[in-house]
């Protein structure tokens, strides 16, 4: 059972570690999100950000509630939010 945590934090590390999903990340600090916006606002390309998300949703960094037909993203691992919150410490 450590074994396997250890594999999962280590997979969670990897998985922040991208430059692009950082940005995502950043913004998900500040509150949650749907793809448009988060497309808008760092001027990535549809395709591009939801690819992330998808990553980031399979080590469950990150997960979503339905609003109509969109889909609205936040974080939802508190090891991840601790090493967010630690890399973006003087911007927060």
């Amino acid at each position: 059972m450590v074994i396997e945590n250890l594999y999962l934090k280590a997979e969670i590390i990897k998985v922040i570690g991208h430059p692009e999903r950082l940005k995502i990340l950043r913004l998900l600090l500040d509150g949650e999100r749907c793809v448009k916006d988060i497309c808008n606002e760092l001027n990535l390309p549809q395709p591009k950000v939801s690819q992330h998300i998808g990553i980031m949703k399979e080590v469950r960094i990150i997960t979503y509630r339905k609003e109509g037909t969109k889909a609205i993203y936040r974080l939802n691992n508190n090891l991840a939010t601790s090493i967010l919150k630690a890399v973006f410490k003087e911007d927060l």
